[in-house]
């Protein structure tokens, strides 16, 4: 889990791991490996399929220990059911089958949608904002802010100290590729739920833009400063150039569903449909 926000595409990449694992296991001779993260019994996680489920070159080592955690988790359990015979049940194969043509029409749904180039400018954003900006009030309380986080104590000292006495930028470009650093985050905007650990989220809400934090530490001997930019209550509409990001995203989301929705009543014409109550 990462220390700041929870992921749960990170849960679904994991559990889309596992359903392709029980659908293609069997297919092919098994090789030896030697390059693996984890292993339970002959099960391996190697480390390419690793680096897919999250991304290592970023990732925390509490974050890669979670995700190889839930994957031994998941792993076991899984074993188990099939020396207790789940595997071969009607019920579980029904379920296998359904499950594969959603994985072959997921992966059919992505191909698409990576492959569909958008035009569009910055100002059709800002137009798709201001014709939802109800849909964008803040349903939480919420906070713009800059966030770091060391695993040495004395390194997240020296930064606050920077910190105090010059900004942000020059702080970060000071320390850029230090090895204590375990994440950093300039300019997000989080709600008050997605700020982890709750220790931090407690010090965040009784901070004032700009005002800096202690050095916040967690029982996972984390180190963290953060700088609040801004607090947005609840029911409040965020400036857009804060939110501009989330607005971005959901904008292009809708793009794409109306061009996979597009292709997918395409594929009625080219096959034979009848519909029987």
């Amino acid at each position: 889990m990462m220390k700041l926000k929870r992921h749960l595409n990170l849960e679904k990449k994991i559990s889309l791991f596992v359903i392709a694992a029980a659908l293609f296991s069997g297919c092919g001779n098994e090789q030896e490996k030697t390059d693996y993260v984890a292993r339970v019994n002959n099960s391996f996680l190697t480390r390419d399929e690793f680096s897919h489920i999250i991304d290592t070159s970023v990732a925390s080592n509490v974050q890669k220990n979670e995700v190889i955690r839930n994957w031994i988790d998941r792993e076991l359990v899984y074993l188990q059911a099939k020396k207790e015979g789940i595997t071969g049940n009607k019920e579980y194969n029904m379920l296998i089958k359904d499950s594969e043509k959603e994985l072959a029409g997921s992966f059919l749904i992505k191909k698409i949608s990576s492959g569909t180039k958008l035009n569009y400018a910055e100002s059709d954003i800002l137009k798709y904002f201001e014709q939802h900006k109800d849909e964008f009030r803040l349903n939480s309380n919420s906070f713009f802010l800059n966030l770091i986080s060391f695993s040495d104590e004395d390194k997240a000292v020296e930064f606050r100290a920077m910190l105090l006495n010059s900004n942000w930028e020059k702080a970060v470009n000071a320390f850029r590729g230090d090895s204590s650093i375990e994440e950093i985050h300039s300019n997000i905007f989080l709600r008050e739920e997605d700020i982890h650990p709750v220790k931090v989220a407690r010090v965040v809400k009784r901070l004032y833009p700009p005002e800096i934090s202690i050095v916040i530490s967690d029982s996972e001997r984390y180190y963290t400063i953060v700088q609040l930019l801004g607090k947005y209550a609840k029911g409040t509409l965020p400036p857009f150039k804060i939110i501009k990001p989330e607005v971005k995203e959901r904008f292009i989301d809708e793009k794409t569903k109306e061009v996979v929705d597009q292709y997918i009543r395409s594929l009625y014409s080219t096959n034979d449909i009848e519909v029987k109550y």
